[in-house]
């Protein structure tokens, strides 16, 4: 049986781990993936050999692949239009690249034992630290096909995350690495750093501290915005045969996101904007690439704009050019596509972050080989321009796809590049693949970090669900449920004229807590100083 007692650790650390993210119990206890995490360091180096070891980290990804990643079966399935055992066993695979930082880890541990270092206890608080460091930046950095970090369960509590503004989701996950690692070595030496545990209480203390909430001033101008997202609640069946050109399936499609467009909005408030999620309109719309507003625009949208007196940003497909006869390769971009209330084509972003298996395939220049080979494969191209929006009442939003609204860098690289800083961020999506499952709360449970690093308001358009307002310390202000088919109407009170200050996230991103890290290193520095000369 003794050797049965790492595997009953390790799936005890996988349940921990996931109880800090959406998962199939539907028990959240954000903390708790620190605890698994403990207990997987702690497992890891307790092992006897390298092979051992390689061996319980599989076990334990896959634990968790089968709790809160099961549904990338169905996606690869409906998606990528592969047989159920070829998506499974590409599921069992995620279990591989799911945290690669520990397999870097395993292997350095491999070539610490093989050189026999011993390290001292007085040098353990600075190693545990720089390791902690390196888990955090190899996390961060390292591709991700779904970027789950240690630190994100923090957001649960967001109202007191006072530092998030300051050094993002980098400084989180730090420290819960930190507290991971000393509380997983104390299970060995029984020991364990006061410096460490020092820092982790110092951060811990300063977050409630920190206010979040900007007092609004007396003589603030507040703009009102009425906003309506469609959540049409197209099925992925009705979705796809609506593009493939079936005729009453695109009627269906178009006559549900028509009639909920243009419902009576709150009586006595002006409807701005209508926004439909990503791939909502299932026709290619052929933009005037010289000229955006000579572009031949739908009479649907033109109907609509006109009933409603409100602006349109559609997710849909921008087609630019003939690939030929069967040839798809790269002819289009998933979009958003901003329409006037003019009903005009005014501006469009098209996607740059494209989802492997799904809208394209990771393997490069061969990509277009292996296309003709695979017809049913959507491959599209990648967008270019980082597009801030200009809407009515001087308005201005930028607009995400998907999963790009999870990559901090790519955010952060938009809003550096924006002239003028947005009034919110836009996010489009279309979570129908992943059927009812914890994936949409995950998606959204992740995305709710850009909100707090950047002090911008996220609008999440979803076709299925869900579909929320997200306040800027990342709380949610109303949402509607997965599932269900509505509007989601708000009246959003907006400052007229938007402060052009950025937080220091935004500035400097990751690299930001740099002089943070340095502080804290010279501290250990001088702690070993004074324990070798005794006085400590």
């Amino acid at each position: 049986m003794e050797k049965y007692k790492p595997y009953a650790f390790l799936l005890l650390g996988s349940i921990l781990y996931c109880l800090g993210f959406p998962n199939i119990f539907n028990i959240l206890i954000p903390f708790a993936p620190i605890l698994g995490t403990a207990i997987l360091i702690h497992i890891l180096v307790k092992a006897e050999t390298t092979k051992q070891r390689l061996f319980l980290y599989f076990f334990y990804n896959s634990c968790i692949n089968l709790i809160s990643f099961y549904w990338i079966t169905k996606t690869l399935q409906e998606f990528g239009h592969l047989p159920f055992i070829v998506a499974a066993l590409m599921n069992a695979c995620y279990a591989f690249i799911f945290n690669p930082h520990y397999w870097i880890f395993i292997f350095i541990y491999h070539y610490v034992l093989k050189k026999d270092f011993k390290i001292n206890f007085k040098f353990r608080p600075i190693s545990t630290f720089i390791i902690a460091i390196l888990f955090t930046v190899i996390e961060y950095f390292l591709p991700q096909q779904f970027p789950v970090m240690l630190g994100q369960p923090w957001i649960v509590v967001s109202k007191y995350l006072g530092l998030a503004p300051y050094f993002g989701l980098p400084l989180f996950s730090f420290v819960s690495y930190l507290l991971a690692i000393e509380l997983a070595l104390n299970f060995k030496e029984k020991k364990f750093s006061k410096l460490n545990f020092t820092i982790i209480i110092v951060i811990g203390i300063l977050n409630p501290i920190i206010d979040l909430n900007e007092k609004v001033k007396p003589e603030e101008e507040i703009t009102e915005y009425g906003v309506r997202v469609v959540q049409a609640n197209i099925s992925n069946f009705l979705k796809t045969e609506s593009e493939s050109g079936g005729y009453s399936s695109s009627a269906e499609v178009l006559e549900r996101y028509e009639s909920l467009s243009e419902k009576e909005f709150y009586p006595d408030k002006k409807l701005d904007l209508i926004i439909w999620p990503e791939t909502a309109y299932p026709f290619p719309i052929y933009t005037n690439k010289t000229n955006l507003l000579a572009t031949k625009v739908p009479t649907l949208f033109q109907k609509i704009i006109y009933h409603t007196n409100a602006a349109m940003l559609i997710g849909g497909y921008d087609h630019f050019r003939d690939g030929g006869i069967g040839n798809y390769y790269k002819t289009e971009y998933n979009s958003a596509l901003y329409f006037n209330s003019l009903g005009q084509l005014e501006d469009v972003y098209h996607k740059h972050i494209l989802i492997p298996f799904g809208e394209t395939l990771p393997f490069g220049d061969f990509n277009e080989i292996i296309s003709d080979y695979i017809p049913d494969m959507a491959f599209f191209a990648e967008g270019s321009k980082k597009t801030v929006f200009e809407a009515d009442k001087k308005i201005k939003f930028i607009a995400s796809i998907c999963y790009e609204i999870l990559r901090p860098e790519f955010i952060r690289e938009y809003l550096n590049k924006a002239i003028h800083r947005p009034h919110l961020m836009i996010n489009l999506t279309n979570d129908s693949w992943y059927g009812n499952t914890v994936e949409p709360e995950l998606h959204l449970f992740l995305a709710r970090w850009r909100a707090i690093e950047f002090n911008l308001p996220i609008l999440r358009a979803t076709n299925t669900g869900i579909s929320v307002l997200i306040d800027k310390d990342s709380t949610e202000v109303e949402r509607m449920a997965y599932g269900k088919t509505g509007n989601l109407d708000l009246v959003l009170k907006l400052p007229s004229k938007i402060s052009s200050e950025i937080t220091y996230f935004q500035k400097y991103g990751f690299w930001g807590i740099l002089p943070l890290w340095f502080v804290c290193f010279i501290f250990h520095i001088i702690l070993i100083k004074l324990k070798h000369d005794k006085i400590f």
